[in-house]
């Protein structure tokens, strides 16, 4: 079809649009459809605008926890610490520090008190590098007092165990024996450590449930890990450009490691959220699909309404392509213009949302760590939301056009 009939049918359909019908129902289901359209998309806009603030701030916690990069063994658990090029990352401009990490589960007791979680081992100075101060929420995060080693618990484990920082009370700690055991003697079967409670991080994570963090050589001792780690944690120095550093230490450390971002170090997560953000994705635009519906039965309304005036373009020369045409853009008029509007009416919404906080999480009245629903548009939403749209008001135009091309009504001249 030449530009000049597509013009043609585009005005066509505007005209037929906006002009006054002599059913007044069609434009009632129009107008229903726009606003079902409208609706739909702006309640698509919010709640996946919703689901990323969400996502950034849980997100930004977790990486919160993490170095830049962890580096672990491929194949096995640990790996010697003098078989790993450490000097040469350092040597790295872009690499501020390269952090020694022992972490694996052992049983704590506290008071009668145990819990089965994971200690990890970190060196002097880890809790600056990562800046876990600002997480600190009781004692300090010393990782010696009185040259006796000490830990640090996130808040749901210093609640399980009751911890009272102020008891001087020891932590006993067990973890069993890599080399020799003695099963008829569970005591023999386990090395077993005492430490001293120091501080409590709330990282507003599972981290806070399961996590402590001990002195290196502790947890070496502890574990039976004597020069060796089961993770290397490097920290970049701040405005680097993450792929490019990825790429040199990938070349330093070769591929008997492997090499973990932030994200990467909590994929299971990630995943997890994309998936649930894909699901109502699914949800929300099997709703819209309900909505756009109307329009095959406001165009049909409409091509019956029409029918002299299509059969005399029909007998003035137009081609069944483009009276089809007509009523197809007419279809997907009302679906573009619903969608458009539903967009900006979502992103106003989370603008307000974004600017003044009107909608509080639990009604405002109670103590949230977020106190309101976070929102955040991401361009890529926007656009995914247009082209389901578009794609969903084809479809449901495609059906009342083509069944005009198999009905009699080109026949059905008024001349």
């Amino acid at each position: 079809m030449s530009q000049k009939a597509h013009k043609t049918a585009l005005f066509l359909a505007w005209r037929y649009l906006f002009s006054k019908k002599e059913h007044n129902i069609i434009n009632v289901i129009s107008g229903i459809s726009m606003i079902g359209i409208m609706v739909s998309t702006a309640a698509l806009v919010v709640v996946l605008s919703v689901f990323n603030g969400m996502s950034d701030i849980i997100g930004g916690w977790f990486n919160a926890l993490h170095s830049d990069y962890e580096i672990t063994l491929r194949e096995g658990k640990s790996f010697a610490t003098d078989s790993f090029p450490t000097q040469q990352l350092l040597q790295l401009p872009e690499v501020e520090v390269v952090n020694e990490i022992v972490c694996d589960m052992a049983l704590a007791n506290y008071d009668e008190r145990q819990e089965l979680l994971y200690v990890k081992g970190v060196p002097d100075g880890y809790f600056q590098t990562n800046h876990f101060d600002n997480m600190l929420i009781d004692g300090d995060t010393a990782l010696y007092k009185i040259q006796q080693p000490c830990v640090i618990l996130g808040t749901g484990v210093a609640g399980k165990l009751e911890v009272n920082l102020l008891s001087y009370k020891l932590m006993k700690m067990y973890y069993p024996k890599r080399t020799k055991k003695n099963f008829a003697n569970a005591a023999e079967a386990f090395n077993t450590q005492y430490i001293i409670p120091n501080g409590v991080l709330c990282t507003n994570t599972s981290y806070d449930e399961n996590y402590v963090f001990c002195p290196i050589s502790f947890v070496r001792q502890l574990m039976g890990y004597e020069g060796e780690v089961t993770s290397m944690e490097i920290q970049l120095k701040d405005g680097v450009n993450l792929p490019k550093v990825r790429n040199k230490i990938a070349d330093i450390v070769g591929d008997k490691y492997v090499i973990k971002d932030q994200r990467e170090q909590e994929d299971s997560l990630y995943k997890t959220m994309k998936s649930e953000k894909f699901m109502i994705y699914l949800i929300l635009a099997f709703i819209l699909i309900l909505a756009a519906f109307n329009i095959i039965g406001a165009s049909g309304m409409l091509i019956l309404e029409k029918k002299t005036d299509t059969a005399v373009l029909f007998s003035m020369g137009a081609s069944k392509s483009l009276i089809q045409r007509v009523f197809l853009y007419e279809g997907m008029m009302v679906s573009a213009i619903g969608g458009l509007l539903g967009t900006i009416l979502g992103a106003f919404i989370c603008f307000l949302q974004q600017t003044f906080h009107i909608v509080k999480l639990g009604g405002g009245g109670a103590h949230y760590i977020i106190p309101y629903y976070p929102v955040q548009i991401h361009f890529v939403d926007i656009l995914l939301v247009l082209a389901t749209i578009l794609i969903i008001s084809l479809l449901t135009s495609l059906i009342p056009a083509y069944n005009l091309k198999k009905s009699n009504i080109y026949r059905n001249s008024a001349l």
